[in-house]
């Protein structure tokens, strides 16, 4: 049992993504990264609980704390939480390095994208639970045929995680002065 229950499970998890990219990325990138993230997720977020178009009709309940809007404050933590480590497995798979946006527009949108869809698998996993009975820190007002949860939301979540790895990624790409063509092996 984590102290602190679902939030306090949220805060060490954003702390641990934190201090792993502060390492990582170094701190300038990684309060960009940050910014980037919770405000496009909270945007996101506040035009999706408010009218229904991102991720299908839902709101939350009183669960995860304070609101900000109609959005609880926790919410774009923990999409954070979720981009960051996200982020690294895109890299990892898309071009065997952890951190980095190397090679063209072409490269920096299919890392973008392989990002979405790994942050959208775990939302496979996390929203059932979450949404569910055992939980419910939001409720979808119409259900969808998986587990309660509507197609659409798994949509949302890869547009919403799109939009941050392309925002993101741009400016990783600016600030580090990384090559558009990756350097070629000397042997």
């Amino acid at each position: 049992m984590i102290l602190g229950g679902l939030n306090g499970l949220i805060v060490i998890l954003l702390l641990f993504s934190l201090w792993h990219a502060a390492v990582a990325l170094g701190v300038r990138l990684t309060l960009a990264f940050f910014a980037i993230t919770t405000v496009t997720s909270w945007i996101f977020e506040e035009i999706g609980v408010v009218t229904g178009l991102v991720y299908g009709p839902y709101h939350y309940t009183s669960t995860l704390g304070p609101v900000l809007g109609s959005v609880p404050v926790l919410i774009p933590l923990a999409w954070f939480m979720l981009v960051y480590p996200s982020y690294v497995l895109a890299n990892l798979a898309g071009h065997g390095w952890p951190i980095g946006t190397p090679g063209g527009s072409r490269q920096l949108v299919r890392l973008a994208f392989i990002g979405a869809v790994v942050m959208t698998a775990w939302d496979l996993v996390v929203d059932p639970i979450l949404s569910g009975p055992t939980v419910a820190a939001w409720v979808w007002e119409r259900g969808g045929s998986y587990f309660g949860v509507p197609l659409q939301n798994y949509l949302g979540w890869i547009a919403t995680t799109f939009t941050v790895y392309l925002l993101y990624r741009s400016v990783e790409r600016r600030w580090t002065h990384q090559p558009v063509d990756p350097p070629s092996p000397s042997f």
